[in-house]
């Protein structure tokens, strides 16, 4: 049975408001919680599981998980996050508002969001994940640390303070996701002209045989400082994220599939199983079949 986690184990006193930050290498086991959370990837990255969706998490994603639902961390790398877990009663009247807004209204829906209809197993949109652009994520690491020293200062009106800075962080995401998801405003200077037009290209064509010059194509950078641009963003290089992102997208299908490992191999942009299999044990530490089996049971 997975570990259910509870806000008095972090917090005994004042809102159900705190941020908990965290560091994992390796695995860490399946729970869920009985609070919100959301979660910002400071630094590293990590596979994380949700819902029988694999995802690849870099610096700078943030995301959300509701109460009740299980997830996880496979091979995480120095991964450091920033957990704002909090309880909605804590918004009061403006919870109504704040669920109307783009991206709130699926966190604080009662049901899932209905899946994309025209979407492959492991080609599905996760659309609760937002690329902070690096010009933002400073002053959102800020907003979270900010959080935390109310909690810990207890100045006069901290538990107002708390509460106000909770419903400000949650506008907050809902612009970023507005901006991701609705609009796609790009700049041409800043995280989403270099890097993000990158990340979605991956998302796309991971199946096929993707090389630097195509990155480079996409990103309208020569290959040697669309590298080096993508390297000072993510932490690994392009070819790096390439593979995990297929690895990930593997152990989906393996986890929520019948398909053979060499129609995953296939799919994931494998073309010779005996290097898939190769790959995957490096990156998870078992061949695909054993992962599959334990996956399973």
């Amino acid at each position: 049975m997975p570990d259910v986690l509870h806000h008095e184990t972090f917090m005994n006193d004042g809102p159900v408001i705190a941020i908990v930050p965290a560091e994992h290498h390796g695995r860490m086991r399946a729970h869920s919680h009985e609070f919100y959370e959301i979660v910002y990837v400071a630094d590293g990255f990590t596979l994380h599981s949700a819902g029988g969706t694999i995802t690849l998490l870099v610096a700078g994603d943030l995301f959300f998980v509701k109460p009740g639902e299980e997830h996880s961390y496979i091979n995480a790398y120095q991964t450091k996050l920033y957990n704002l877990i909090y309880s909605a009663e804590e918004l009061g009247n403006l919870r109504r508002d704040l669920a109307a807004l783009p991206g709130l209204d699926e966190m604080f829906s009662p049901t899932p969001a209905p899946p994309d209809p025209g979407a492959k197993p492991g080609e599905e949109k996760n659309t609760r994940l937002i690329h902070v652009p690096m010009h933002e994520r400073r002053s959102v690491e800020s907003a979270l640390r900010e959080m935390a020293e109310e909690r810990e200062g207890r100045k006069t009106g901290w538990e107002i303070a708390l509460r106000i800075r909770l419903a400000s962080f949650l506008l907050r995401y809902s612009r970023m996701y507005a901006e991701q998801w609705d609009s796609r405003v790009i700049s041409a200077d800043d995280y989403y002209g270099y890097v993000y037009k990158i990340l979605c290209y991956v998302d796309t064509h991971y199946s096929e045989n993707i090389t630097m010059n195509d990155l480079s194509a996409v990103a309208g950078l020569s290959p040697d400082y669309m590298a080096r641009k993508f390297k000072s963003a993510l932490h690994m290089t392009p070819s790096e994220y390439v593979r995990k992102f297929r690895i990930a997208r593997a152990m989906e299908l393996l986890c929520t599939t019948d398909l053979s490992v060499a129609e995953v191999a296939r799919r994931t942009g494998f073309s010779d199983v005996s290097l898939f299999s190769r790959v995957f044990k490096q990156s998870v530490g078992l061949p695909p079949a054993s992962y599959r089996k334990n996956a399973v049971e």
